[in-house]
């Protein structure tokens, strides 16, 4: 009786680690770029600084009309040409007196790292009386092996009074780069907690603004 010879198809094994890898590496470069640019947001900035704030100043002031752009003559760069511009109060870390108000914005400032993104804007329609300035400069302290390093933050928000929309710029740079004249707002919703806090801050200085 003849024998039949079987015939076997051979399976080849597909090495799957190659591709694994090469997705592994595309996953870990999409993480990166997006971390990158987290990190330059102007919102991340703010929760950096406050995380190591060791010194706090600054004022809120009632505007009209925001003008963020950074301007330069004769070798000197200057911003916050706004109009209508009456000073409510300032706070100041090293006075005494202004330590509730410094807990105040910090508390202010933290509150709005929970705030809901609203529109995308690339400059702020003018309003008379229509807008509270914010401004705050915080200095943090990081340690960097065994050495301490300070680093300064400069902060403008710009509050829609009647809208309870807070402006800021979508990305954080050098306080008078020029990147910022083409960078966008990006509005935050208002927490009851934001609104509360600023009315505090400045529902007694309406009748007594500092000149």
């Amino acid at each position: 009786m003849a024998k039949r010879r079987r015939m076997y198809s051979r399976r080849r094994r597909i090495n799957y680690k190659p591709i694994l890898f090469l997705a592994a590496i595309i996953v870990i470069l999409i993480a990166v770029v997006l971390n990158i640019f987290k990190k330059d947001s102007y919102i991340s900035k703010i929760d950096e600084a406050l995380t190591e704030m060791s010194q706090m100043s600054g004022t809120i002031s009632i505007v009209s009309k925001i003008d963020a752009t950074i301007y330069e003559k004769d070798g000197l760069k200057y911003s916050n040409q706004h109009e209508g511009i009456k000073r409510l109060t300032s706070f100041d870390g090293k006075v005494s007196d202004d330590s509730s108000k410094v807990e105040n914005v910090k508390s202010l400032l933290d509150s709005l790292l929970n705030s809901d993104e609203t529109e995308l804007v690339s400059e702020l329609p003018s309003k008379d009386d229509g807008y509270l300035w914010l401004e705050a400069d915080i200095i943090s302290e990081h340690e960097i092996l065994i050495f301490d390093r300070e680093k300064e933050y400069n902060f403008d928000l710009y509050y829609h009074i009647e809208d309870e929309i807070i402006y800021l710029k979508e990305k954080y740079f050098d306080e008078f780069s020029k990147r910022y004249n083409k960078t966008n707002f990006q509005g935050y919703k208002a927490t009851d907690e934001f609104i509360s806090i600023l009315k505090e801050l400045t529902e007694n200085q309406a009748g007594k603004r500092e000149e």
